[in-house]
């Protein structure tokens, strides 16, 4: 995974240097995100489950550069790069949802890949996928790192002005569950932990 972002990010820098058409794009919505389960007893040969831990619905923000690569009229890719962060996220546990844990703070960055239908139409839908890097923190204290995987979609909207349209979009940055201590976690592996943002925002094209 480190080597992968490595490389997306050197790819980000040369292409800036070759690329015809650039956008960045503001964003801000709402976040859906799975819950994380947790365990009161693992041995070898049984697993025990416990508190099942809740993250509140939250703004997020998120800020997308991205640099045309391909243009084939139909169709262009493009490297994009978004980071997407919440902060004061509230975690309850699902036995006891009057009881607030803590406060959690997530920032994502997933250099990826974006395809887009007819750019230079009034609306292009578009597909985008990547993966990167994911950072979960409580008010509290203590922080987990995470590899992470980002796909999802949106449209773009012209406007009148050549510089300004506007976005609609929905993302999953999917992730490990994030190990602070919270719970005793009952997985430890594998990408599980969904991250959905939906929202909406501005595109300003250079």
């Amino acid at each position: 995974m480190k080597r992968f972002f490595i490389l997306m990010t050197i790819a980000c820098v040369s292409t800036t240097c070759i690329a015809q058409k650039a956008d960045a794009a503001f964003v801000v919505g709402g976040s859906f995100v799975s819950d994380t389960q947790g365990v009161t007893a693992l041995t070898p040969v049984t697993t025990l489950s416990g508190p099942t831990l809740q993250t509140d619905h939250h703004i997020f923000f998120e800020g997308t550069l991205g640099f045309r690569m391909l243009d084939a009229k139909v169709a262009s890719l493009s490297l994009e790069v978004p980071v997407a962060g919440m902060s004061g996220q509230t975690l309850r546990f699902a036995e006891a949802p009057s009881i607030v844990v803590d406060h959690l703070s997530t920032v994502f960055v997933t250099p990826s890949l974006r395809f887009k239908v007819l750019p230079a139409a009034g609306i292009s839908p578009w597909g985008s996928f990547g993966g990167g890097w994911a950072h979960y923190s409580l008010d509290s204290g203590g922080s987990s790192n995470k590899a992470a995987l980002q796909f999802g979609g949106g449209l773009d909207f012209k406007t009148g002005l050549p510089l300004l349209g506007f976005r609609a979009e929905i993302r999953d940055f999917i992730t490990g569950d994030p190990d602070l201590n919270v719970v005793q976690l009952a997985n430890k592996g594998g990408l599980r932990h969904n991250n959905v943002l939906a929202g909406g925002g501005i595109v300003l094209r250079f």
